[in-house]
This record gives C-alpha cells, structure tokens and sequence, in this order.
C-alpha cells in the first residue's frame, strides 16, 4: 500500500512538526528579546526625591542639566544591573567640551520599595562636565542592560550663562565711614566713589556700618533646567582694606549678593586716593562682570561738628552790639595757623569781634585764623542792631535770626566745599 505524503496548496511537501517548534521557539525568544530596550531607563528624579520626575523616557525632550558637577538618579527596570566599570558608558553626541559620567550607587527593586520609590531599580549618577563651557552640549548615558543591549538617556549640559553685577548699597551701609564727606554711585551703579570727611585719618570712633553689597543677576533665557549645579561667585583686586563673601547660588538661574567687608582703620588712613577695579566671577571663569570701588581720603584740615554761636550769657538770643562766640571743631591741629573764612548772611548784621578777625561789611566776608596744637576754637563776633541790606532790621523786641558760616580755607561757593554754619537770633537793647 503506498503512503501518502501530505502536500500544501501548490503542490509542495507539508512542513513538519518539528521544524514549526523550531521556528514558534526563536519568534519567542526573538519576543522576549526585542522589548529589553525599552526596559531599561523610564525617568530621572533628583537626589533623594524618587516621585519628582524631571525627565521621563519618551517626553520628546532631553534631560537638561547645568555645566559642573551634578548628581541625579535614574530609575528603570534592570538598571540595577548595570556594570558601573564595564557596562556604562557617556558619549558624544554634539558639542565641544569635557564630560565624565560615574555611577556613585546602586539600588535595586528591593531597596526602592522600603524607600517608597515603587519596585523599580535605580543608579545614582555624577555627571562632571567642564564649567567653562560658553555653549551646550549634548551627551548620551548608555546602560547595559541583563541581555547584552543598552538603555540610553541623552542629555544637553547647559552653559552657565552671563550675569550682571551692580552695586546696591546706599551711604547708610556706610554712614559711620562716611560721616560729612560724600558717597556716590556712578556708572549706571557700576562704581562707587567715597570721599572721607577731613581728619578721617585721626578718626579712632567705634564704627560698625562698614559693609557694602553687589547683586549678581544672571541672563534671562537660560531655558529648562531639570539638575542644576550650584554656581560658585569670587571677587578679586580687592583694595587691602576690603574683603568679600564667596556665595554661591543653588542654580545658574537664581540671583545672589556679594557683601563686602572694610576694615574701618584700614579706610580711615588712607594718604591718597585708591581705586580698585574689582572683576566679578561666575564658575565659569568666561563670566566675568566689572566694578570699581575709589576713595578719596580727607587728608586736608576740616570740621567735624557744626559750629555752634552763643553769647556767654544769653545764648542764642544776643542784644545788639553784644559779642558771640563760634565754636569751631577742626579734625586737624592748626598748628601754625589755619586760614577760616566766615560770611554773615545779611553783611550788615555783624561785625569782628575781636583783633585777628577781620570783617568787611560792603561783602559780608571775614577771615581769621586759627593757631596751635587743639581741635576747639573761638571766633569772636559782634551782633549789629542796624538795618539789613534788605531795609529791615537786623533786630527786633523778640529777635530776628541771623545766620553765619564757615570755611576751612577760602569761601568757595561755587564748588559746594562743605561748610558749617548756626543761626543767632538778635534782639534789640532794653
């Protein structure tokens, strides 16, 4: 009897059984394989914080990450496993610039759910890339996965972006420095200038206002950031009377404020004007900002207390033709003799008081000066009952104000050099 061979439609011999186990095995196999991929890498949390995703597996973005050094942790089925030695790599994708990769620790499944982070393995990664890069990069993490293939997670490493730095301070930060000389802010705020009051050098009071501040703000459009690395700020050509804080700022994005320290004795004995030109610099050492920071000392003879114009025994109500004595507070010994210009504000209500003071009532101008190794003067005036050069009277039953002012040196007017004046009032004689 003649066996008959089973056929397909076509007339060829029918496959065997054994051949379709071969092929249904490898489509297994093969399907088992295929998906280890895509079982890698599934998102990237920060340190510490295993629900706040900033990077998911198949959102259409990188992982951002700012230049410097920076840690996050990638969770992902078998990531685990991965061979921290051999079976992890970074690699170049676009970009020019340094970029090293580690894995620091491990976690698996296990240890993820007594963390609360679900049964999911993970690896905490350091990326170390060059902070003075002045563009992005682009960079890829590979881990190998339990099969042999790779999981991959690209990246785009930020540069540290620009940053503008101004100076914020007002006198007041100052004021115990400063006292009768001048603060000013120049240069859109980019310079301070300080002019000591005279005498600064012999100046030995407590002073605590010494203390400047500069905020750092950094260039808008730095773009998405999911791990920053902290940014780490410096001052150099610091004056020797000065120093500063180092802050650093916890991502590129945020702002900050340098605080600068004067030694007080340091700034008061200053014999000549010193100006600094102070460069600001970011972690990027290509970020720089520039300031400048000039005192002028008060080296020349000045006063430090307002004059202060009484008569021995009235005080500041004085009967015409009486005398008044100026007190005048000098920051320097006159020693030989120290030129002081007056001037009464209406020229014909006073007169000099004294021999060694001379007054001219056609200009309202006087001068005398000062001899001998004190700080504490008098000048002697004499009050006049008379008209003002205006027709009314320099007196009256209850009084009539008078003022009086004083320079170190010549009257000058027209700069605004700092004088000092008081105010009488001049009564008429019972």
């Amino acid at each position: 009897m003649n066996s008959v061979v089973p056929t397909e439609p076509g007339g060829l011999p029918a496959r065997s059984s054994g051949w379709l186990r071969i092929v249904s095995l490898s489509l297994a196999l093969a399907a088992l394989a295929a998906p280890a991929a895509f079982a890698g890498v599934e998102f990237v949390t920060p340190i510490g914080n295993c629900t706040n995703k900033v990077d998911t597996i198949g959102d259409g973005k990188d992982l951002f990450l700012t230049a410097g050094s920076v840690q996050f942790e990638v969770f992902g089925n078998s990531v685990d496993l991965s061979n921290p030695t051999s079976g992890f790599r970074i690699a170049t994708d676009s970009g020019t610039g340094t970029a090293t990769a580690k894995i620091i620790q491990q976690r698996s499944g296990a240890t993820n759910l007594g963390r609360g982070c679900g049964n999911t393995g993970s690896a905490v990664v350091q990326v170390d890339s060059d902070p003075g890069i002045t563009s992005n990069i682009q960079r890829s993490l590979f881990f190998r996965m339990p099969l042999g293939d790779e999981s991959r997670l690209q990246m785009t490493i930020r540069a540290i972006p620009t940053f503008a730095a101004t100076w914020t301070s007002l006198q007041n930060n100052v004021s115990c420095i400063v006292k009768t000389g001048s603060f000013e802010k120049l240069d859109q705020d980019h310079k301070i200038r300080i002019t000591l009051p005279p005498g600064s050098a012999q100046d030995q009071t407590t002073c605590n206002q010494n203390t400047l501040q500069v905020h750092i703000a950094p260039a808008t459009g730095l773009g998405e950031i999911d791990v920053a690395a902290p940014v780490k700020f410096t001052a150099t050509g610091l004056p020797n009377f000065m120093t500063a804080n180092s802050p650093t700022a916890p991502t590129p994005a945020s702002p900050t404020d340098i605080v600068f320290t004067l030694n007080v004795s340091g700034i008061r004995s200053l014999t000549a004007v010193s100006t600094s030109n102070i460069v600001v610099t970011s972690s990027n050492p290509h970020r720089t900002a520039n300031l400048t920071f000039e005192v002028h000392p008060g080296i020349a003879n000045g006063f430090t207390q307002a004059a202060n114009c009484n008569n021995p025994l009235t005080g500041k109500s004085v009967k015409a033709g009486d005398l008044v004595q100026c007190e005048l507070h000098l920051s320097l010994p006159p020693g030989n003799g120290q030129l002081i210009t007056f001037q009464g504000v209406d020229r014909l209500c006073f007169a000099a008081g004294a021999p060694g003071v001379t007054y001219f009532a056609s200009t309202g101008v006087g001068t005398t000066t000062l001899s001998g190794s004190g700080l504490i003067f008098q000048v002697p005036l004499r009050v006049q009952g008379g008209s003002m050069s205006t027709g009314q009277s320099c007196s009256s039953v209850t009084g009539v104000q008078q003022t009086v002012k004083f320079w170190v040196g010549q009257r000058d007017i027209e700069s605004g050099a700092d004088f000092t004046q008081d105010s009488i009032r001049i009564v008429n004689p019972q």
